[in-house]
């Protein structure tokens, strides 16, 4: 839309972009001064809201499709660090709900339910990911 994926790298914590270069850093100060600028005008609250909800969901839409495209920006070595640092925080994610189902299971028998049924849903979206991108790169490739 706006931002150009060469103007952003992967950030080292956490999830997202970050910028790379003064064009990334000029965007971002142009989206911040926008908001600042909207925030101080004399419209009604309700408006100031829309307009502000509206701000942040183009900045997020932009910037997730920054993310999309900047895998095709970086060289192999960067993106091949990026995809073991997001295997590792995946693994992760699934042995630490695991590890709560297990915790809740064993400290809560006497409930109805022994853990958050929620968790499971929660692995079973991980486990849908994981086939469909599966899938899809096979039929892709």
């Amino acid at each position: 839309m706006f931002g150009r994926p060469e103007w952003f790298k992967y950030r080292s914590t956490g999830w997202g972009i970050a910028p790379d270069t003064w064009q990334g850093w000029t965007y971002l100060a142009v989206f911040a001064a926008v908001f600042i600028a909207l925030m101080t005008f004399h419209v009604s609250e309700s408006v100031r809201q829309i307009l502000a909800g509206f701000l942040a969901a183009l900045l997020v839409a932009d910037s997730a499709a920054i993310w999309v495209l900047l895998g095709k920006h970086q060289d192999e070595r960067t993106r091949l660090h990026q995809l073991i640092i997001e295997r590792n925080c995946s693994f992760a994610a699934v042995l630490s709900v695991v590890a709560v189902i297990g915790y809740r299971i064993f400290h809560n028998r006497t409930d109805t339910f022994l853990f958050d049924p929620l968790l499971l849903g929660v692995l079973g979206v991980m486990v849908l990911t994981k086939l469909i991108s599966t899938i899809y790169l096979r039929f892709k490739m």
